[in-house]
């Protein structure tokens, strides 16, 4: 009886020092970093290089949340995420003589959708009206991709344009569908540049969320790929 009783508080007592290093692990900066890095730079950066200008590019702009707050211009109206995302496909189509940019997403309370202020706001940065296309019934990024396959066909050459922590799940649903996209990352969760500090960090609630956003990726990943 008192052998089990102390390989029990030995038990204990070892589950609590496991714990405790995984909390470490999880809430300060190094590991949330290392996992999300890996799995960002798992699509390259652009090559502008390799674009063959002969041929016109679909610059899908994933959809990410906005405010209809009439006071806003359009690009105000788009949130940090989705304007960021916008800016990206304006600076790839500098170098595209032939592109279609495509925004999406829609409303949940049947307002005006998020592509329709995403394309205001493309307007407002200088893209003509009709190099803009929308789809309006999207609500998540499997069916943005089944959105554009439906709208536009197979046979288009499409660019991605999304967050790098995000990208490689819609590379994988445009390649279920039939395309072999292009991936434009932007929205980098970690840079590290020679000034960005990439040390160990006490724990703290950022580390706890680039964590959990790197989980809930690595879930939804797992989801749509079945």
């Amino acid at each position: 009886m008192i052998l089990t009783y102390k390989f029990n508080i030995q038990k204990a007592y070892w589950l609590w020092i496991f714990y405790f290093i995984l909390f470490l692990m999880c809430t300060t900066s190094y590991l949330p970093k290392c996992l999300v890095k890996k799995h960002e730079n798992k699509n390259s950066i652009i090559n502008p290089n390799l674009i063959d200008t002969n041929k016109t590019y679909y610059l899908h702009v994933l959809g990410a949340g906005y405010s209809l707050e009439k006071r806003l211009s359009a690009t105000k109206q788009l949130s940090d995420v989705t304007l960021t995302r916008l800016i990206e496909a304006i600076r790839i189509s500098k170098l595209l003589p032939n592109y279609i940019i495509v925004s999406s997403g829609y409303s949940s309370l049947g307002l005006e959708s998020q592509a329709s202020v995403v394309k205001r706001a493309a307007v407002e940065l200088g893209i003509p009206k009709q190099n803009i296309e929308m789809l309006t019934t999207p609500s998540n990024t499997s069916e943005e991709v089944s959105a554009f396959v439906k709208r536009f066909g197979t046979n288009k050459n499409v660019i991605v344009v999304s967050d790098a922590l995000h990208l490689s799940r819609a590379i994988m649903l445009y390649k279920k569908n039939g395309i072999v996209a292009i991936s434009a990352p932007t929205n980098f969760k970690v840079k590290q540049g020679i000034n960005d500090y990439n040390g160990v960090t006490l724990p703290s609630i950022s580390s706890i969320d680039l964590m959990n956003e790197y989980l809930r990726e690595q879930l939804k990943y797992w989801k749509d790929s079945w």
